[in-house]
């Protein structure tokens, strides 16, 4: 019962974290086990016939233990037969789950009946042991063989290089051997320990490579994808997650033994405070992660404060804990991270169930703790132990890492979803009415004018108007209703119109009727409405009202208008956006030619006119020769001003019929609709002797290069592009191949 219930406080960590509602998804867990049985033992003196061989034999029902508290039995002493009365069975020892600086003996007696010489592994599978000292007394008690291994000698300082400790045993016909363990640990004392023949030992370690594979990969994979998350939306919460998955996952790798055997192998100082580092490491980022997940400072700023505080004293211990002696670092992690993953229960009670992410987070923290104490209760024996318990922990840590990442895309999906409420909202405010709703899903700027118009008329009721819109510091007349502009008025300069001039200079709503003191444009309208279009504050456009008769327009009606028109700008602004998007997407951003994929996509079209009516077209590639040499010997920015100067001469000399566009680096590829196989290669020549002859200049230094030039023509099989840019490219390639600065054609 000490050692159950020292065991239990080890893992007080876990069990802390979840709510009452666990005993239920418990119970139903632990009924899965049913359907598993426990691993066959046999012991050594078995027949050779016995199948029971094959598997593995579970040593610690046979083990027997002795505490030397100041340590200073020498092996003959230990061995002694004086000293057989003072051992006692390790299962009801009480030292399983111990923490003490007393050095421990454990006695194994085997004996071989065989007639045959039999060899077997026995495996320490407890990588935290600190120094394990095996000494070999035959049947005489005569010390025959000593072997040491532990964490604190440097890993690759062991006779089998495994995560665990591996000991080889080879008995004699028809013998025995004593086996006496001097075990030293700064952590918690647990001895699982078993005999192994090869065949079973190989395929067990097959079977445990792949599980810890999976595991391992899993915990990888869930952490590089939160990583990338993070760096794409800035969320902190995934950077906590993605740091508690790789502290929780090395946590394990230490107590697997994979840490020393990979991470730090020389180190062995480091190996024996890794353990409480990382638990210590996986309490805070817990912690951290519950804090910020659950939005505790948003429901419970108290708790939130105590949280922060607690991560606070975390950070401080981290330090304390190298200082301190691995035993003593040992229990201020465990219990520090008991304290952190109760206040990880804390803030499930604060925030409630009022986000949905809680249910994930205490589903989550349920399977992993359903988990971790199946595997306790297997290792005492209260379960079978079977695939399911042995490897509880993992599958249920693996478990909780997928849950937690579930739970954050949901997490995630709230707070977008929440935000897109909030933007329709704010939309509909300053939209004010439904027809606004259209101004943002049109990408079409003469549809939205015309939208625009058509709208605003409907709403005062003036049934002729025009919109001014901005362009190159004067405004055009573009979209109207009824009449359109009225009599009288300069459609070439509106601003010459003093009402036109007054809306663009004051920027903001103007109203004239017919019973105001004021002349109006027209002398047969009784009403005027000017609305300007704004966005952030610069005018890009004006809205005209007028109507020959009288209307009545209140100021929650001008405040509607104005919020229009705001809404008006915002969409024009979008359209804008939209077209320059568009337009970059087709466009060389070094060049300002089209991009290998606009460009093909235009001379597929420009191909289909040519072949429907019969009409020549011609196709040049245009590489520049020794391009490498110039941005090597100039530089980039030189080869820069090389390209863009060879594009731009290109381009002049195409005109007014070719399209060129840059297919890729230093290569150009042109279309030429109308011009026939000798007049391409005319023009290309002329390009050719055009580029030689014009040094490009920069910073004070000049560079003369030369280009090379690849001919195809249309002909009757040609049905795609691609065949006239891979003819054109193998033409080029001959260009290049004859000593460049030439032109070729097939």
């Amino acid at each position: 019962m000490k050692a159950l219930h020292t065991s239990v406080i080890k893992a007080a960590g876990l069990i802390a974290a979840l709510p009452r509602a666990l005993a239920g998804g418990l119970i139903a867990v632990l009924l899965l086990l049913t359907f598993g049985s426990g691993a066959a033992a046999a012991p050594i003196d078995q027949p050779d016939d016995s199948a029971s061989l094959a598997g593995n034999n579970d040593l610690q029902g046979i083990l027997r233990i002795m505490e030397d508290k100041d340590g200073s039995l020498t092996p003959e002493q230990a061995a002694a037969p004086a000293m057989d009365a003072l051992y006692e069975p390790y299962s009801s020892s009480g030292f399983a789950g111990t923490l003490s600086k007393s050095v421990y003996w454990v006695k194994l007696d085997l004996y071989n009946d065989a007639a045959r010489t039999r060899d077997f592994m026995l495996e320490l599978s407890k990588p935290q042991l600190g120094k394990v000292t095996l000494y070999q007394f035959n049947d005489e008690r005569k010390l025959s063989s000593e072997t040491v291994t532990g964490r604190r000698l440097p890993f690759y300082d062991r006779s089998y290089i495994h995560r665990n400790f591996i000991f080889h045993l080879s008995f004699a016909p028809m013998s025995g051997e004593k086996l006496y363990f001097k075990i030293e640990t700064d952590t918690f004392l647990q001895l699982p320990m078993k005999l192994w023949d090869t065949q079973s030992f190989l395929e067990k370690e097959q079977h445990q490579d792949l599980l810890f594979g999976v595991y391992y990969g899993i915990m990888l994979v869930m952490a590089l994808y939160n990583i990338f998350l993070f760096i794409s939306i800035r969320e902190r919460t995934y950077l906590y997650y993605v740091l508690f998955i790789l502290s929780f996952a090395v946590m394990q790798a230490v107590w697997d033994g994979f840490a020393y055997q990979f991470l730090w192998p020389d180190f062995p100082g480091w190996e024996v405070r890794a353990n409480p580092m990382f638990i210590t490491l996986t309490g805070l980022f817990a912690l951290l992660f519950s804090l910020n997940f659950l939005s505790v400072p948003k429901y419970s700023p108290r708790m939130a404060r105590i949280m922060q505080f607690f991560t606070v004293v975390l950070i401080l211990a981290l330090p304390a804990i190298l200082l301190l002696s691995p035993a003593a670092g040992t229990r201020l992690a465990v219990c520090l991270s008991s304290v952190s993953i109760l206040f990880c229960l804390g803030a499930i009670l604060a925030v409630r169930f009022r986000i949905r992410s809680v249910f994930f987070y205490i589903f989550a923290w349920i399977v992993l703790f359903a988990g971790a104490l199946l595997n306790i209760l297997a290792a005492y024996k209260l379960i079978p132990l079977n695939f399911w318990s042995l490897y509880s922990i993992r599958f249920g840590s693996a478990a909780e890492t997928v849950l937690l990442s579930l739970a954050l895309a949901d997490r995630f999906n709230g707070i977008r979803h929440e935000k897109t409420l909030e933007e329709k909202q704010g939309a509909l405010l300053k939209q004010l009415h439904e027809t606004t709703k259209r101004l943002t899903s049109t990408h079409d700027l003469d549809e939205l004018l015309q939208f625009t118009m058509t709208s605003l008329s409907k709403i005062t009721a003036c049934e002729h108007g025009f919109i001014l819109l901005e362009k190159e510091g004067g405004y055009e007349l573009t979209a109207q209703t009824g009449a359109g502009p009225w009599y009288g008025l300069n459609a070439a300069e509106p601003e010459s119109e003093a009402f036109l001039r007054r809306l663009i200079v004051e920027k903001q709503l103007i109203l004239l009727s017919g019973h105001e003191d004021l002349s109006l444009p027209d002398p047969l309208a009784r009403t005027f409405l000017g609305i300007p279009i704004l966005y952030h504050d610069r005018m890009i456009g004006a809205v005209v009202l007028y109507s020959y008769f009288a209307r009545r327009i209140t100021g929650n009606e001008r405040s509607i208008l104005r919020d229009f028109a705001g809404q008006v700008g915002i969409s024009m602004e979008n359209v804008r956006l939209f077209s320059e998007i568009n337009r970059l997407a087709s466009i060389d951003g070094l060049t300002g030619v089209y991009n290998r994929s606009h460009f093909l996509k235009l001379a597929r079209r420009h191909l289909a006119q040519c072949r429907n009516t019969g009409v020549p077209l011609s196709l040049i590639m245009v590489d520049i020769d020794h391009f490498k040499s110039i941005n090597d010997r100039y530089g980039h920015l030189m080869g820069d001003k090389v390209i863009q100067e060879t594009v731009k001469r290109l381009a002049e000399l195409a005109q007014p019929r070719g399209i060129i566009g840059r297919y890729g680096g230093e290569e150009f590829v042109l279309v030429l609709p109308g011009v026939t196989a000798p007049q391409a290669i005319r023009l290309a020549e002329i390009m050719r002797k055009s580029i030689a002859a014009s040094p490009v200049s920069m910073q004070g230094q000049s560079i003369s290069y030369t280009i090379s030039l690849g001919l195809s023509s249309l002909g009757p099989d040609t049905h795609e592009i691609t065949s006239l840019v891979d003819q054109a490219d193998r033409a080029l390639y001959l260009a290049k191949e004859s000593g460049r600065n030439s032109v070729k054609t097939l």
